[in-house]
């Protein structure tokens, strides 16, 4: 027993003595790196832990980080430098001009797949993690829906419908008095728009909720940033490849409350896309494409048409996720910011209405196409500039790179390194953007005293060059039309006893939501 024992101590003190030689090796390819400033971090973790317990308010760390380094900074995930920029120059040489270089998003790491639950190991098939010819593949078929604005258009009944039943909702508490927590309300219209046009049914979450509304709701609630969904998961972030199949078997066999609700949630939704795929491969099989009127099932017969190649049950059930995701939270976010600026802007307000009021009774499929509303287009840009959904987006490095930023300074990047390109810190700084922190939706709007004074091309809620959300257009489109109805409906006022606040998890959403009070136009 006693030699067990010390056989066993003196195992367990040469996996951790490796593993500390594994995590704190010097390398000379880092030196380079290591010569940007950025946050001091501690032996082993590097910075992983402020990144782990503080992913919730990773864009205010960002902040103070940019404060404190400059446009371009590094930190540390354990051995892994993460060098960080909010510098135009830089930013569009590694997101359009050396393209190549920096073609993909980071790898979903494979030590991370081993702990994933169930269904959702198929999120590695997703086209926003999709590597090199893969993702050209998946991005030509969706750039042939998405950019199709026609097919874009079609859907503007579907969404003008949702629209009309939360108008519904909302008169309610026009009628009441009281005050509405309009986020939710958003999220229950776009889960609802998503519903009927990515799967091609009616979830009918404004009025209630279902399976499918449950299982959307369990997925955006995970906390993707902090892998929250186990305590172990960011161990495979940071421990090496040998220490990974135990600790991933521990999960499984204690698995976590929020596993298990996200393998049941995972379950439903892969229901739904293999119905979907089902339906989609006995068309194509039979010779004869039925007129389907959802995202999902167009992109299964594009992507036949285009390569003659099947998408595969698990990318299919990817892309599934991957709207859903994209399309939920985000817009959500973005109408609840527009009307919380709006109602705490009254001369904006005006303006709006104004605008508005000027088209009372022409058909949304026009309105919102014909760029007549630019001040409308002005609120919606100018909330996400303000409170973009999406802080950050990565690329990762192919090769070695020196990239020259402003005022000469170099900015080194190694083959396989993350590079986050600070969405927020672009839109926020007073380098590009005349009162940065102030809501102005004329910046947006051509013809206006301030147009010409911003640097519109620091704007990228939607990310930039070739990897830039496919769906933007779509995005836009729903959140006009959104807008426009409920404002000939109502004016909104922001509930002077809520507090609003951020955080940061699948996207950068309101904290504690935003209340308002509806009040009737006449």
């Amino acid at each position: 027993m006693e030699t067990t024992t010390v056989v066993t101590a003196a195992a367990a003190t040469a996996a951790v003595g490796f593993t500390y030689w594994y995590l704190t090796r010097p390398s000379s390819s880092l030196d380079k790196v290591r010569k940007l400033p950025g946050p001091r971090g501690v032996p082993i973790f590097g910075n992983a832990l402020t990144f782990l317990t503080a992913a919730p308010q990773l864009h205010l760390h960002y902040d103070r980080w940019t404060r404190e380094y400059g446009e371009t900074f590094v930190w540390w995930f354990g051995p892994y430098p993460v060098t960080v920029t909010s510098d135009l120059k830089v930013a569009k040489q590694i997101g359009e001009r050396k393209f190549a270089n920096f073609m993909n998003h980071t790898p979903l790491p494979e030590n991370m797949v081993a702990f994933l639950p169930g269904e959702m190991k198929v999120m590695k098939y997703g086209m926003d993690v999709a590597r090199d010819e893969v993702w050209r593949g998946l991005r030509s078929t969706g750039n042939a829906i998405f950019r199709n604005h026609g097919l874009m258009a079609s859907f503007i009944p579907v969404m003008q419908t949702v629209t009309d039943r939360l108008v519904r909702r909302l008169e309610g508490f026009a009628e009441s008095g009281e005050a509405v927590e309009i986020w939710r309300c958003f999220g229950d219209m776009t889960l609802d728009v998503l519903g009927a046009t990515v799967f091609g049914k009616s979830f009918n979450s404004i009025e209630g909720s279902s399976e499918a509304v449950e299982a959307a709701r369990t997925i955006f609630s995970i906390n993707v940033a902090a892998m929250d969904f186990h305590p172990l998961l960011a161990l495979g972030l940071v421990l090496p490849t040998y220490l990974i199949p135990p600790i991933a078997w521990l999960t499984k066999v204690f698995p976590t409350r929020k596993m298990r609700e996200v393998e049941r949630a995972m379950g439903v939704l892969a229901s739904l896309s293999d119905e979907l795929y089902e339906d989609a491969v006995a068309e194509l099989e039979g010779g004869v494409e039925q007129q389907s009127h959802n995202l999902l099932k167009m992109f299964i017969q594009a992507r036949k048409r285009e390569s003659g190649d099947l998408l595969t049950r698990d990318e299919v059930k990817a892309q599934a996720v991957l709207f859903l995701l994209a399309g939920y939270e985000t817009t959500a976010n973005t109408l609840a910011y527009a009307i919380y600026l709006i109602s705490t802007n009254k001369e904006s307000e005006k303006l709006l209405l104004e605008e508005i009021d000027a088209h009372p009774q022409q058909d949304l499929r026009d309105l919102s196409r014909s760029g007549k509303m630019v001040y409308l287009e002005g609120v919606i840009k100018e909330a996400l500039r303000l409170f973009g959904p999406i802080p950050v987006t990565d690329r990762h490095a192919a090769e070695d790179m020196d990239i020259e930023g402003d005022m000469g300074i170099n900015v080194p990047i190694l083959k396989g390194q993350i590079v986050n390109i600070y969405t927020r810190g672009l839109s926020r700084s007073g380098k590009y953007w005349t009162d940065p922190d102030k809501f102005k939706p004329e910046r947006f709007v051509p013809g206006s005293e301030i147009y010409h004074l911003q640097n519109h091309k620091a704007f990228m809620p939607w990310g930039l060059g070739p990897r830039q959300c496919v769906a933007a257009d779509f995005a836009l489109q729903e959140a006009k039309v959104a807008l426009i109805a409920l404002y000939r409906r109502f004016r909104f006022d922001h509930n002077p006893e809520h507090r609003f606040s951020l955080k940061f998890a699948a996207s950068l959403a309101p904290k504690d939501g935003v209340e308002v009070f509806c009040v009737r136009r006449s």
